[in-house]
């Protein structure tokens, strides 16, 4: 069972705990992290949920989950990085991006959150460490900057991406240009 701290309005901890199934339940403001995973030539992971996830059952994503009691939301990516796809990252290869709030419900859930998206870069001989967990994910696959831009701007059925996408896609299309700079 997941217990999350629950987050004031300004996403501070309001010193209560509760289950993750009571904040999606009462809609208690938490917290979420999301991980952009990609490689060195600028190939970004997208991973298959399993179908018998309770949320967004069979949608391709990005790596994330709830951030857990006492944890900072660095320590949070790095543990659903290593529990979703077996890899470990250090924090010199993490760089936030944006925090932000959210306030969706679906699936009968309410689901009131702070979601910060993190970009994670990853090494060519890290690829091949990737063991998925069978009770997350049923799948991954590696897509171009473009192929990522497309699926967000068209909404496509299958595929669940965290709102603000649009400024990963332009930091990872301006690393990947200073990356073809240097190799000129």
């Amino acid at each position: 069972m997941e217990y999350l701290d629950v987050l004031d309005e300004q996403g501070n901890p309001t010193g209560e705990i509760e289950t993750r199934e009571i904040i999606h339940r009462k809609g208690l403001i938490h917290s979420e992290v999301a991980g952009i995973i990609y490689t060195e030539n600028g190939k970004i992971l997208l991973q298959k949920r399993n179908r018998n996830k309770k949320t967004y059952a069979g949608s391709w994503s990005v790596t994330g989950g709830h951030t857990l009691v006492g944890e900072n939301k660095e320590e949070a990516i790095i543990r659903e990085i290593k529990e979703e796809i077996n890899l470990d990252v250090k924090s010199k290869d993490i760089e936030e991006i944006i925090t932000y709030y959210s306030e969706r419900i679906n699936d009968k859930i309410i689901n009131n959150k702070f979601i910060t998206i993190f970009l994670i870069k990853i090494l060519k001989e890290d690829i091949n460490k990737i063991i998925i967990q069978k009770d997350e994910l049923e799948e991954i696959k590696f897509i171009t900057v473009n192929d990522l831009e497309r699926l967000i701007a068209k909404e496509e059925n299958g595929y669940k991406f965290p709102q603000k996408m649009e400024l990963v896609v332009e930091k990872l299309k301006n690393l990947k240009q200073i990356s073809e700079k240097i190799q000129k």
